[in-house]
């Protein structure tokens, strides 16, 4: 019988909630923005591109906002395990917060790419003069 549970976490866990996974052909995160007029994908995430024109990420933010989106049996099981205390740490990926939501402590959770729970403003002259493109 497990005593101490370590848990790493994917976007295929949140899948099931309504959110797309980063990179399936056609239904993958990165291909759904092609609509957003990028340059590629991943300057969805870039503080210079988004010091430039902060749109299409407030607009990402706006659609993976939490309450948007229902935690998953996955994370319902990550937060039982937490309950039962045998729940040592949860390692995801994901920044929905969804574990959160679940009930899933935060001192229990590392989210390796950052999460709403942890999110914060930035300032206009904070991402000012050395993020701007020359």
């Amino acid at each position: 019988r497990a005593r101490q549970v370590i848990v790493m976490l994917g976007a295929g866990a949140s899948v099931s909630a309504g959110i797309p996974d980063f990179r399936s052909p056609g239904t993958g995160l990165y291909s759904q923005l092609e609509s957003y007029g990028l340059p590629f994908p991943e300057a969805v995430f870039d503080l210079t591109f988004f010091a430039d024109n902060p749109r299409p990420f407030y607009r990402l933010a706006k659609e993976l906002w939490p309450g948007n989106h229902a935690p998953t049996p996955a994370h319902h099981f990550i937060s039982l395990l937490a309950a039962r205390g045998i729940l040592r740490r949860c390692y995801t990926q994901n920044i929905d917060s969804l574990e959160s939501a679940a009930g899933v402590p935060p001192e229990l959770t590392v989210a390796a790419h950052g999460n709403f729970d942890a999110a914060h403003a930035w300032s206009a002259s904070r991402l000012g003069g050395s993020l701007r493109r020359r």
